[in-house]
């Protein structure tokens, strides 16, 4: 038999997304001795495309825990790197937005065509332009790859959306726009109604999550033999003591009304989203496997909710949020 070959789907989830996301590699490379950026595709979405660009340049999922507990990293590519999470996008709340639709043309298209877009994309070109920046993170990839390039030898794809077409690319693929890749990372992360669009090639774009939170479909025909999916702002019910629930869609759902009672508006509209994340997850995961490829999903528990709270950019849960990472996920892959 020949040697395996593995895809890694790293979603979308803001800041505490991210930290979740650091923790699940830790588990994930201790309980299987695989070292994820090894993946022969690595596919980012938002604050995935960050953590996958670091991953493929070298950077070991220890080092990234490191990292995120502020410790000073003396080896690798991230030695002397400074980087505030806390505060290098803004903070937990977004600047106020520009009046205005966000997209007036793909909102047009939506509406005349909603079958050919997903719901969030429709959403997406009707909110107010964002004023915030991703700059800070533009200038963290460049700091470990360079002007212009991309990690050496790798398998990187940076997922995000033409906010004109509503049309999804996955940068990095054969046929994609050719660009930098801090610039791809920097579409992927833009939130439409929190950062403004990054222009590639004359085309804005935005966020990748505004298609999918994961763009896990996009790992099918690749001739992968497995595939791990790291879902931050999906949910992974389980019973209190760790033991996970390996349910159908509907039952994981029917568990999380039960046991998840959000209070607030937030909390409520967070809810809802994950639910949709999950089922979305769900489908692509079930597209993958109908093509005989392993899918292996990782996504929060109720006990990483609890951590997190409902503000996916809240930095005083992020060390929280790591933390329980380590432990839940281990627990899961268990």
């Amino acid at each position: 038999m020949g040697e395996v070959r593995r895809g890694l789907v790293l979603g979308g989830g803001g800041m505490l997304g991210a930290a979740w996301t650091i923790g699940a590699l830790c588990a994930v490379e201790e309980a299987t001795g695989w070292r994820p950026g090894s993946a022969e595709i690595v596919l980012g979405t938002s604050a995935g495309s960050i953590l996958g660009t670091l991953l493929t340049a070298g950077v070991g999922a220890a080092e990234l825990r490191d990292h995120q507990r502020g410790l000073e990293i003396t080896t690798g590519p991230l030695a002397g790197v400074d980087f505030d999470y806390d505060t290098a996008v803004g903070g937990a709340l977004p600047p106020r937005p520009r009046p205005g639709i966000g997209s007036p043309g793909l909102l047009r298209d939506a509406v005349r065509h909603p079958r050919e877009y997903p719901f969030l994309t429709m959403v997406s070109a009707a909110v107010p332009t964002g004023r915030g920046s991703v700059a800070p993170v533009g200038e963290l990839v460049r700091g470990l790859v360079g002007d212009g390039g991309w990690p050496a030898g790798s398998g990187l794809r940076v997922a995000a959306v033409d906010y004109r077409t509503g049309r999804r690319v996955a940068f990095g693929d054969p046929g994609a726009p050719e660009v930098p890749v801090d610039r791809a990372v920097m579409a992927s992360c833009a939130i439409p109604g929190w950062f403004a669009p990054v222009e590639v090639n004359g085309s804005r774009y935005v966020d990748g999550g505004c298609w999918s939170a994961t763009n896990a479909d996009l790992m099918a025909g690749r001739g992968l033999d497995e595939v791990y999916v790291l879902a931050p702002m999906a949910l992974r019910p389980s019973w209190p003591d760790g033991r996970v629930v390996e349910r159908g869609t509907l039952a994981a759902v029917r568990e999380w009304r039960q046991r998840d009672r959000p209070r607030g508006v937030l909390a409520q509209l967070v809810s809802r989203y994950r639910r949709a994340v999950t089922r979305q997850l769900m489908r692509e995961a079930r597209e993958l496997r109908a093509g005989g490829v392993r899918v292996q999903l990782l996504a929060p528990t109720l006990e990483d909710l609890a951590a997190m709270g409902p503000n996916m950019m809240d930095p005083a849960r992020r060390g929280q949020t790591l933390e329980t990472a380590l432990h839940t996920t281990a627990r899961a892959l268990r």
